[in-house]
């Protein structure tokens, strides 16, 4: 394992036998870490110059999360395979696995890979629907207007509680770093009809539908809001 964003770490890690590279482009669980442009052309061309895979998992932080279809598109750095899911199927259970034409020549062949449920037409109906419907509502230009508000809002959160410690994420994959545990938080806005979920004990991760509306945020931020203030005076 290396560490995100920290080129010489990679280095440690590879040698004669390394065959792929495997990372997130936005990390998820991992505390909403996107990847920083300089690091991911550096590991690519590590990649070319030794012949190794770069493999991209964009099962969370793709199909329109950061305002591009696939995060690595805002860096302009192709992987050579590539997973997806989740959104790709809008609650439809569905993932895929894509490669470029040079490793599709030089690993699969028809009747390669079998899998029951593989490529099944209920699944494929799904996904073309989806990217016709990502399409005709202009999902990702919506998805970087909304975006730029959330986080306005977010960063006004953060600069008014002192243990709210950073802000950070892509598009409406985004985060709030705490100095301290968060469950409290996320209990006391679920009691008051707003789901939040964690990147960790200590960052609320903020994943929210790709259609929602600046209304939407500003009353998710008001329930917040309240919450962090209560929080606030029980801390005190």
């Amino acid at each position: 394992f290396a560490d995100l964003n920290d080129f010489d770490s990679v280095l440690a890690c590879v040698n004669d036998k390394t065959c792929a590279i495997l990372l997130e482009t936005v990390q998820g669980e991992g505390g909403i870490y996107p990847v920083q442009e300089d690091f991911l052309k550096k590991v690519r061309a590590l990649c070319d110059e030794k012949d190794i895979l770069l493999i991209l998992d964009e099962i969370q932080c793709g199909m329109g999360r950061t305002g591009y279809w696939y995060a690595w598109q805002k860096y302009g750095v192709k992987p050579d395979i590539m997973t997806t899911a989740k959104a790709l199927g809008c609650g439809v259970p569905v993932g895929a696995f894509l490669m470029t034409e040079k490793v599709g020549q030089h690993s699969l062949t028809a009747g390669d890979h079998g899998t029951t449920y593989g490529g099944n037409p209920l699944a494929c109906a799904a996904v073309a629907k989806v990217l016709d419907l990502f399409e005709e509502n202009n999902i990702l230009e919506h998805v970087r207007e909304v975006s730029a508000y959330l986080e306005e809002k977010l960063d006004s959160l953060a600069a008014k509680y002192d243990f709210i410690t950073d802000r950070r994420g892509m598009g409406l994959m985004q985060g709030l770093v705490f100095d301290r545990p968060v469950a409290p938080v996320i209990n006391a806005a679920l009691e008051n009809g707003l789901i939040l979920i964690n990147a960790g004990t200590n960052i609320i991760r903020f994943v929210p539908p790709l259609v929602i509306t600046d209304a939407d945020v500003d009353e998710m931020i008001e329930i917040l809001d309240s919450c962090l203030k209560t929080f606030q005076e029980q801390n005190a």
